[in-house]
């Protein structure tokens, strides 16, 4: 099982498949497991690095990190498989840090997908609704309400079951959750520069994602300087990776093959 080190932490990847390369990035509390159907059905002739990310898996945080770190952490994980550059697919948290890999390292970064995420800071609503949601998991646990509400935001309005999660968020004392928290309710506003993201991008996103809606992947795709646009999933969820990856892989496997297509 690879590891490798990147500013004092200890970070998990798995490598599959041979072809283009592709780096999975995945959202909050979740883990590089989310990636598996669609891994599934790209390996056979794509590269897959899947990590988990700062204080998530089998990754270490030995303090607090923003997601420029996350990003640098993406590229460290580039530089440990000998990867010059690769598509860089995004769900949510993972979104925001292939933003900004994108634009500290725009040459390593040879297409974006993104897919659950965002771009803008949330309202001051929705922000004091995510506080008061961390401030019940740190102080009693992933459990109850606390859990169910993460697990919506995550599979809602799809049957799919996620709770094997909780245990996984159980593993650890609540308290050891605190850096994942910080980084999410800090998060710095990129908006003025996302202008400057200049590799092809593609937008993958559900129409009842019930952390963003739709208008969200529009908006940015209007902002993106070389998107290929937005594939809108009837009745997606958040984390379409788990409850729709035909409907993900599909569009990144015909994404992947123009880039490798242009001059």
């Amino acid at each position: 099982m690879p590891f490798f080190t990147n500013d004092g932490n200890r970070i998990y990847y798995e490598d599959t498949g041979g072809g283009p390369v592709v780096v999975f990035s995945h959202g909050a509390f979740l883990d590089h497991t989310i990636w598996s159907p669609v891994v599934d059905r790209l390996s056979a002739d794509h590269r897959c690095l899947t990590w988990d990310e700062r204080g998530h898996g089998m990754s270490e945080s030995n303090g607090p990190f923003s997601y420029w770190d996350a990003a640098r952490d993406v590229i460290a994980l580039l530089d440990a498989a000998g990867v010059d550059r690769a598509v860089l697919v995004g769900m949510s948290q993972g979104g925001w840090l292939s933003q900004r890999a994108a634009l500290a390292a725009p040459d390593r970064v040879s297409g974006l997908l993104l897919t659950g995420t965002s771009m803008r800071l949330l309202g001051e609503v929705e922000q004091a609704g995510y506080a008061q949601l961390a401030a019940g998991w740190l102080a009693e646990g992933p459990v109850g309400a606390v859990a169910d509400a993460v697990l919506d935001i995550q599979f809602a309005p799809t049957d799919y079951d996620g709770r094997y999660f909780t245990d996984r968020w159980r593993a650890k004392p609540p308290e050891q959750w605190g850096d994942v928290w910080e980084t999410i309710l800090g998060r710095d506003d990129i908006t003025d520069r996302f202008t400057e993201i200049a590799c092809p991008a593609l937008l993958v996103h559900g129409t009842t994602d019930a952390a963003f809606p739709l208008s969200i992947a529009e908006e940015m795709s209007s902002l993106l300087p070389a998107s290929r646009g937005v594939v809108a999933v009837p009745g997606g969820s958040h984390c379409l990776s788990l409850t729709h990856p035909d409907a993900l892989a599909e569009p990144l496997r015909k994404f992947v093959a123009s880039l490798e297509e242009t001059p």
